[in-house]
């Protein structure tokens, strides 16, 4: 991490346009507003897909300011997708699995519960849609539970592999993200 890089500092306004020009990589999740405002506001620009699906207790809210993509929701009725442009507003329901899959870069804020909750990175099989692995934590700091469920998942073919239908996972490939560098900011 250089000593350069700048991140948002939390406050009662924001530009998201020129705090998006901050971020050092995708999901960095980085928070806005002053501690305690709710919901509380997490600015990310994503260009590639999130590297698992998020699982939060809460409900959340997800705002693109810029970009298209889809957001791909794991239903107990299947896999569903929903299609967002700049200016949509998607509802992220509690429990339920979801990731974004950027088709450009996107300029999005989360609308988070202002505490940490209970939150999983959740991966799945890419052959027959089975949850291969799951990790489940609390946390002031999640975007280093991101990193290290990531870091876990890749090291451990056993965890990579789908006891439904035996397909083993590629590892995830982590460029283009900074939760190590986000959560050395937020810790400090």
């Amino acid at each position: 991490m250089t000593a350069a890089r700048e991140y948002p500092m939390r406050k009662k306004t924001i530009n998201i346009f020129k705090e998006g020009k901050k971020t050092w990589g995708s999901y960095d999740d980085f928070p806005l507003a002053a501690v305690g405002v709710d919901p509380a506001p997490h600015l990310s620009r994503n260009s590639v897909a999130q590297p698992f699906h998020l699982v939060t207790a809460m409900d959340e809210l997800l705002v693109t300011m810029a970009g298209t993509g889809t957001v791909e929701f794991r239903t107990p009725s299947g896999v569903k997708t929903l299609d967002f442009e700049a200016g949509t507003v998607t509802y992220l329901p509690a429990r339920m699995p979801s990731r974004v899959l950027p088709a450009t870069e996107a300029l999005q804020v989360r609308l988070k519960a202002p505490t940490p909750n209970q939150e999983a990175a959740a991966f799945f099989c890419t052959s027959c849609d089975a949850l291969v692995h799951s990790i489940e934590f609390v946390a002031d700091v999640p975007q280093q539970k991101y990193w290290d469920a990531v870091v876990a998942f890749n090291g451990s073919v056993e965890q990579r592999t789908c006891t439904r239908c035996g397909t083993v996972a590629d590892p995830v490939d982590l460029s283009g993200v900074a939760w190590n560098d986000v959560a050395d900011v937020l810790k400090a």
